[in-house]
């Protein structure tokens, strides 16, 4: 993911950690067309909204095959509800104009100027992107926030980041989509240990993921007690090869402190990882082991 658009999501994804857009481009149409540009619009918009689902609808066959829509979605987080609209309404004043492309035919490397609405910026009014608290306001309060950001943008006054990116994009049946090139990313696998006693029970949602220098994901582990008594566990976090454990940055994962499950009780908890921008180039994969411990 090009930088810029990568330190929007991630501010975007920052918030919720810590806690009707118009037609031409909700709806996906995706006419035939020599011109990449309205493509690669609709995309930037859906991503910088966390409508992943339609976001994932303009990648390329060749990066699908290796990520299937469900854990795209789960590992960057989609929003819901009012968050989601609120991110659809910022996404109305992105302004995407072409610097340049190369093409061959069949692929067409895209170089593009952007002015994106600062995520971090309307943060304040968009109660530091708690999605939770978004979306639960009384439906008033929620259509004043519409509102504001509306006023702002026409006022000129919606915060604004500018920058220049460059995007890959490759024809298929005479569509353009998005070309992210998964397949020269690392892999991360996932695995888990458990006591010996048959205490716990606990799986990675999915076993792995690729992806590049820069991103950030989310991987879910489903953790269960297997006893009639409450248990305490906790992991121990592993990276082989230790060598580039300290590129693969673990920014939240609940399981690092003990936590407890009733008997019998099922959760899921979730982990969110950024590969370093300075990962050794022919990095080609990472495995992620988390060691289960039962407490006293």
């Amino acid at each position: 993911m090009p930088s810029l658009v990568k330190r929007i999501v991630l501010a975007l994804l920052a918030g919720v950690m810590l806690v009707a857009p118009p037609v031409f481009w909700l709806y996906y149409n995706n006419t035939a067309s020599n011109d990449p540009l309205p493509v690669l619009t609709k995309y930037l918009k859906f991503l910088y909204a966390h409508d992943l689902r339609q976001s994932y609808r303009l990648i390329s066959t060749v990066d699908q095959r290796l990520k299937k829509q469900a854990d795209y979605v789960r590992e960057r987080g989609a929003f819901t509800g009012f968050a989601l609209d609120a991110a659809r309404k910022l996404a109305e004043s992105i302004e995407i104009r072409l610097v340049s492309q190369q093409s061959d035919g069949t692929q067409n490397r895209v170089k593009v100027a952007m002015k994106l609405p600062d995520a971090s910026g309307v943060a304040p009014l968009l109660l530091d992107w708690d999605e939770l608290r978004l979306n639960t306001l009384p439906a008033p309060e929620q259509k004043k926030i519409l509102a504001t950001i509306d006023g702002l943008a026409r006022a000129g006054k919606l915060p604004m980041v500018e920058g220049e990116e460059q995007f890959i994009l490759v024809k298929e049946d005479s569509h353009w989509k998005i070309f992210l090139n998964w397949a020269a990313g690392v892999k991360i696998k996932f695995a888990t240990s458990v006591p010996p006693e048959d205490s716990i029970a606990a799986q990675p949602i999915a076993r792995d993921t690729v992806a590049h220098a820069g991103d950030t994901f989310t991987i879910g582990f489903k953790v269960k007690n297997l006893t009639v008594d409450e248990i305490r566990t906790r992991i121990v976090h592993r990276i082989e090869p230790s060598a580039l454990a300290q590129y693969l940055y673990l920014a939240e994962c609940a399981l690092l402190i003990p936590v407890r499950l009733r008997g019998g009780e099922e959760q899921i908890y979730n982990s969110t990882y950024m590969v370093r921008g300075d990962l050794p180039d022919g990095t080609k994969s990472l495995d992620v082991t988390y060691e289960f411990k039962v407490e006293p």
